[in-house]
């Protein structure tokens, strides 16, 4: 229920992209009192607001809509919906926002003319030749101004949907901020929930904005990252991580006049977040990238310590760079729209960092305080917020300790020689979190065989990633000899050889290339499934 000092709630947008009903269903779910500017002023003139227009002029409608603006501002407890052009004015926007939290509904120029040729509403903004098109040409208008709030998609969802999200992020956790410390520049990484609409404020973005996201995630949540001024989408997975796909992109973003003063917004998984990160770090010489990470898998690996890069056929980014983005924003939100498989395989990595460099972490996994499915994001949202970022601060940890991966960041390998290999004979039918969770059980058996490590620890970490859904055999298909061969094109040998990440105990990892050809190939023989 509401207090005296509760914040109002702010719902601005185009005619009919449901405002009035979301915000009665929002006002009911928070115990707030609601108020619609329109009916409110119509209520006290005593006629319609286009009787009004015509009667007394716009001029005399605006004077009234500012002086309700600075009336409700001294209210709280309110979920105000307003008219199309009420938050337009800067200085409405201003007096609102100093007391209330702002949101911005918007909904496809098909579904505003379907909705409002079905309310029952007399709209002069419709009694044109060509409605549809009118709508488009003042959308456009109008893009610039509703820009400055955070979006909120409403097509194809139901008001308690909306209404169940916003409260989602007006009742939610505070956000967890981790700072990194780059070379030559410092940013932060923000996890916490319904962060994407609050995106320019967060990363601090003022000029031209591209999102570069694939056809799965894409319809998700770009509009929820407000307008950009170019979205480019390209096809999922990792096969179209390559210099084609690259230089399609470069071409949009040549089209759309895009310059040095924009941000590049890398929205997706750990394929998008590579893939946009390298070329934010290439066209124009380098622009600024702000990560968007849409998968766990992305939050807690591919997002961090600027890493980018594109493959080719021989192996995975063979061609690369460094980039360092502005901004890192983990809106956990996300996650509830993974696959029970995309999810498990990011927690792959959450357990790879637990055994390199944190204990307790690997306590709370074993514990089973931790989300195993999407279904259960949004009941304990807190609890994953906190597993992801204890997660991310493993990896900043590190990359900070080596930002151009030359010794200690090595150690984030541990499982990665091996599953890199099996991703690459599988044809990618094999996720890259279950090829982790694979090598990962490849590494610690071959540590213990070689006498690194105790007996009891190879069950311990299989019981762990088993728990999360993980494999921890490798498929009967896929030949020791063949995967041994596919390892020998790892980007990571050194002077022709190539290195182990291999664990002596939780936290405790090493780097060798002193491993016998015979020793790894028993382990893959032995980790077979049958």
């Amino acid at each position: 229920m509401k207090n005296k000092d509760s914040q109002n709630i702010i719902l601005t947008g185009f005619m009919a992209t449901g405002k009035t009903t979301v915000g009665r269903t929002l006002a009911s779910q928070l115990g707030y009192e609601f108020v619609d500017t329109d009916e409110l002023i119509e209520s006290r003139i005593g006629m319609t607001i286009s009787e009004y227009f015509k009667k007394e002029g716009e001029a005399a409608f605006r004077k009234m809509e500012a002086d309700l603006a600075k009336e409700l501002a001294e209210r709280r407890g309110l979920v105000i919906s307003t008219g199309g052009r009420f938050m337009l004015d800067g200085d409405n926007a201003a007096v609102l926002g100093k007391t209330g939290r702002v949101f911005c509904l918007v909904a496809t120029p098909e579904e505003i003319l379907q909705r409002a040729e079905s309310d029952g509403h007399v709209r002069p903004l419709l009694q044109v030749p060509n409605p549809l098109e009118h709508i488009v040409e003042l959308l456009d208008q109008r893009k610039k101004g509703y820009g400055r709030f955070p979006q909120f998609l409403t097509s194809e969802k139901s008001p308690e949907t909306v209404a169940g999200d916003l409260v989602g992020i007006i009742a939610g956790s505070p956000d967890v901020r981790l700072p990194i410390a780059a070379p030559y520049d410092r940013y932060e990484f923000i996890v916490g929930g319904g962060l994407l609409p609050f995106l320019s404020q967060l990363a601090g973005i003022e000029g031209p904005m591209a999102i570069i996201t694939d056809e799965n995630v894409g319809p998700l949540y770009a509009r929820s990252c407000g307008p950009a001024d170019v979205v480019i989408t390209v096809k999922p997975g990792r096969k179209n991580k390559t210099l084609a796909t690259a230089q399609s992109i470069y071409e949009q973003l040549v089209d759309a006049d895009f310059d040095r003063s924009g941000t590049v917004i890398a929205l997706g998984g750990t394929v998008i977040s590579e893939l946009a990160g390298f070329i934010a770090a290439t066209y124009m010489r380098g622009v600024d990238c702000v990560q968007c990470p849409t998968s766990l898998l992305a939050m807690v690996d591919t997002s961090i310590g600027g890493k980018t890069g594109i493959d080719l056929p021989q192996g995975k980014n063979l061609i690369g760079a460094f980039k360092q983005p502005k901004t890192v924003i983990a809106d956990v939100a996300t996650l509830h729209s993974l696959s029970p498989r995309a999810f498990a395989s990011g927690m792959a990595e959450v357990i790879k960092h637990s055994l390199i460099a944190d204990s307790d972490l690997l306590r709370k996994i074993e514990s089973g305080s931790w989300i195993r499915t999407p279904g259960e994001i949004r009941q304990q949202a807190m609890e994953l917020q906190a597993l992801v970022a204890q997660a991310i601060q493993v990896k900043i940890n590190i990359v900070q300790e080596d930002p151009y991966d030359r010794g200690r960041r090595a150690v984030l390998n541990f499982g990665h020689t091996f599953a890199n290999a099996i991703e690459r004979l599988s044809s990618h039918a094999i996720s890259h979190g279950e090829a982790v969770a694979m090598g990962i059980v490849a590494a610690t058996r071959l540590s213990e065989q070689l006498g690194h490590c105790s007996v009891d620890l190879p069950e311990r970490v299989e019981t762990v990633l088993g728990s999360a859904g993980l494999p921890v055999q490798i498929p009967g298909d896929l030949a020791p000899d063949q995967l041994l061969k596919a390892m020998g094109s790892d980007k990571k040998k050194m002077a022709g050889k190539l290195r182990y990440v291999l664990l002596r105990d939780v936290g405790d990892v090493f780097v060798t290339d002193d491993v016998p050809e015979d020793a790894v190939l028993d382990t893959l023989a032995a980790l077979k499934a049958s």
